[in-house]
């Protein structure tokens, strides 16, 4: 089996040693991980046919999708080729609003959340983000109606405020919790690891996993993370689930080894393909 570990060249750079360690976990299984750069490849339609070509090699047997693109996720399913995540999941979990909107209809427990809001309609202080935004970027707290930005130059969702300075995330592969950290942070309203976060291990609690099987139930990924905020009497609440999910903190405070989880996953779900 052989597979193309996809990455944009600027997050290949600081994910060198995850990269390795996947190529690594991948050949123990008796498979072979490429990675291929997302800015050398080329992809569309030609002579009416579907294409994606990368250095003049044949297509591989997977990918594992580690660069949004969902135009080139669907492609790449449509050449029969399985993606993991695939381009469902990714639409998704790469969209905050999207991700709102379809767990709601799921009734599972969010913060308020708006889509677009007319002044008299939100209360403040409320949390901006980018729908597309990631690690915490482009998260804005807005204290009164005087600070707001001009949001008409992109896709925002404003939200009413959570407990700040602390989540949990959810590490979920192939339908199953592997494991769960808090993060917290005393100088930032977000707890994000990569913003100077602390993380320590965060055992669910029963109520806790039957909301997350919930989630998991309707989503069915490969390998996500689910973020959770606190409300202020401690009710669990979706936040958001990353697709292109890290795993620094998990690493860090466990000995899971999520490379290995994850290629044996995936050869797996191969397996059961055919």
């Amino acid at each position: 089996m052989i597979g193309w570990l996809i990455y944009r060249q600027k997050d290949a750079e600081k994910n060198h040693q995850f990269i390795q360690w996947l190529q690594i976990e991948a050949a123990a299984i008796d498979m072979e991980l490429t990675l291929v750069l997302y800015e050398e490849l080329t992809y569309g339609v030609e002579a009416g046919q579907l294409v994606v070509r990368w250095k003049e090699k044949n297509l591989p047997d997977f990918v594992v999708m580690r660069a949004i693109d969902l135009l080139l996720s669907q492609q790449l399913e449509w050449l029969n080729i399985p993606v993991f995540n695939n381009s469902r999941v990714a639409a998704i979990a790469n969209d905050k609003a999207r991700t709102h909107q379809l767990f709601a209809r799921h009734g599972i427990p969010m913060m308020d959340t708006h889509f677009i809001a007319g002044p008299h309609d939100v209360s403040y202080p409320l949390i901006v983000k980018d729908v597309t935004g990631r690690g915490g970027e482009q998260v804005r707290k807005i204290e009164n109606k005087q600070d707001m930005p001009d949001l008409t130059d992109g896709n925002y969702i404003l939200q009413q405020m959570a407990v700040p300075g602390k989540d949990v995330r959810v590490f979920v592969m192939g339908n199953t919790v592997i494991g769960s950290v808090l993060r917290t942070s005393s100088s930032d309203f977000r707890a994000n690891y990569s913003l100077g976060g602390n993380a320590t291990i965060y055992e669910l609690s029963t109520d806790e996993q039957t909301l997350v099987n919930r989630i998991i139930d309707v989503i069915q990924a490969d390998f996500i993370g689910i973020d959770f905020v606190f409300g202020d009497d401690g009710t669990f609440y979706l936040n958001e689930i990353e697709d292109i999910v890290g795993s620094r903190t998990l690493t860090s405070l466990t000995d899971i080894n999520i490379a290995q989880l994850y290629m044996t996953h995936i050869k797996k779900q191969l397996l059961a393909k055919g």
